[in-house]
């Protein structure tokens, strides 16, 4: 069923359309944390000439499960730029359900700051829904080097918020980016996560 899932959706992913430049990412990330097993998270996505976005995440929602999104990008290239895609998708494997979501990013000069938001309806058990987002505020002084601060917040069904907040880097080498990111950096429980990004 997975592998017929990836097929799919890779397939969906590569469909040409219209005439302005498309665009494919894949992230990497790698989460370390004190006393926790190691998570490796992939992502990735294609934004399509006239916007079709399509997005494979593993280990997002939950551990061992998998999720397909689909959705359209409206986007804006000027002195503030934007590009807002809301989506819909499927989660299968550990947690079964369907998602609703929105990334949204926004720059200005040499500050930006992006925004993923969604909320996942589990199949199975109501009180596993959750609300998530995983914001960024940053500010790139040179072509190469970015800083700023991150959050993560989560709520599940009838749960209380729980926020975690951090600071993050990162490193710019042509197409490749490498993110990290501290949570709780001045506290006991320090959370890593460390990125290697490509998009082109």
């Amino acid at each position: 069923m997975k592998k017929s899932l990836l097929i799919i959706t890779w397939s969906i992913m590569m469909q040409p359309d219209g005439i302005a430049q498309s665009k494919t990412g894949i992230e990497n990330y790698n989460m370390l944390s004190a006393g926790e097993a190691y998570v490796w998270m992939p992502v990735v996505h294609h934004k399509g000439r006239k916007g079709f976005y399509t997005e494979m995440r593993y280990n997002y929602e939950a551990a061992k499960t998998a999720s397909v999104y689909a959705g359209k990008s409206f986007s804006r290239d000027a002195a503030l730029s934007y590009d807002i895609t809301p989506m819909a998708g499927l989660v299968l494997g550990e947690y079964t359900g369907g998602s609703a979501a929105v990334n949204m990013e926004l720059e200005y000069k040499k500050v930006f700051f992006s925004s993923q938001t969604q909320y996942t309806l589990n199949k199975n058990d109501r009180a596993e829904n959750f609300f998530f987002n995983w914001s960024e505020l940053g500010y790139q002084p040179l072509k190469w080097f970015y800083a700023g601060a991150s959050t993560q917040l989560t709520k599940l069904y009838r749960g209380k918020p729980v926020a975690e907040y951090g600071l993050m880097l990162g490193l710019v080498f042509s197409k490749i980016t490498i993110p990290v990111y501290v949570f709780d950096p001045l506290g006991k429980n320090k959370n890593y996560i460390i990125g290697i990004n490509a998009e082109w």
